[in-house]
């Protein structure tokens, strides 16, 4: 049988610094997102986006300078695919062979600034005591393997789905009508300034997620129960049901609603560009003590 996780004991110190505030309910300090980890992740997928987009765009160059003519020239759609797959594969074996290393740099610094977050978070909560955060919960083992194999199988994406976009622009720009390399340029262009907003989407709302899961599976390892839920209020289409949960106090092992069309429950910063975040609650009572 699992041995059931207790509340941080209170102690006379503790005792009395919540008579100095009148009262036994104690919060800690937010547990925010590190802005830092997500713009270095941010910054290696930009820069392996950039190599990839300069690369189609010598490529097809070439292909384009090479044929003296477009319409009458039936080889420029086989000799372009050529070059088109060869950049595919290239690209998909170079991001595939980055990711692992990204993403365990990420998860690294997420650990560290998660752990240093809510031990600080837990000394405002217990009145100044230091509560030492456990490096690596079980269920949190656990967490990080599955979140490791989504960051890697999302990072292997990009290239994927960058390739599919422009060789159809390729293809469309031999067509009649079409403008050839003109079109081409324009097609890398835009996919490349796509392409790099989804990179900055994966890389902040990964960090959010997984940060999310560190602080709650150490929070829960140490016995708090409780967190408030905090909405950011900085989005443009905020979701409802979070603005209404704001500076309500739910419990780890019972988590609210936070999509009300899937009825998934969870926690601030599980969702899709999700920026709400929690703060830790420990309600002494009688029981407590």
């Amino acid at each position: 049988m699992a041995k059931r996780k207790t509340r941080p004991p209170l102690t006379p110190v503790r005792k009395e610094w919540a008579e100095q505030r009148n009262g036994h309910t104690f919060t800690g300090k937010p547990l925010t997102y590190s802005a830092a980890v997500m713009q270095r992740y941010e910054k290696a997928l930009t820069k392996l986006i950039e190599q990839m987009t300069n690369a189609y765009r010598r490529e097809m160059r070439a292909v384009f300078r090479e044929v003296p003519t477009i319409a009458q020239d039936a080889s420029l759609p086989s000799q372009a695919n050529i070059r088109l797959n060869k950049l595919s594969e290239r690209f998909y074996r170079l991001f595939s062979r980055r990711a692992p290393t990204i993403v365990d740099r990420m998860f690294n610094q997420v650990d560290k600034d998660s752990a240093s977050n809510l031990q600080m978070s837990l000394k405002e909560l217990s009145g100044g005591i230091t509560l030492k955060t456990e490096a690596m919960p079980a269920a949190l083992r656990e967490a990080v393997k599955a979140a490791t194999a989504e960051n890697v199988a999302l990072i292997k994406s990009i290239p994927e789905q960058f390739h599919t976009q422009i060789q159809g622009a390729v293809m469309r720009s031999m067509q009649p009508g079409g403008n050839g390399l003109q079109d081409v340029y324009e097609a890398l262009s835009k996919r490349k300034d796509i392409t790099k907003n989804r990179a900055k989407l994966i890389s902040h709302d990964q960090v959010r997620k997984i940060t999310t899961a560190m602080n709650t599976e150490r929070a829960k390892s140490l016995g708090v129960k409780k967190f408030e839920w905090r909405h950011s209020g900085g989005s443009a289409e905020p979701r409802k049901e979070h603005v209404a949960m704001n500076g309500k106090v739910f419990s780890y092992d019972e988590p609210p609603v936070i999509d009300s069309r899937t009825g998934e429950r969870g926690f601030p910063g599980q969702l899709i560009n999700c920026k709400c975040f929690a703060i830790p609650v420990v309600e002494f009572g009688e029981d407590a003590e």
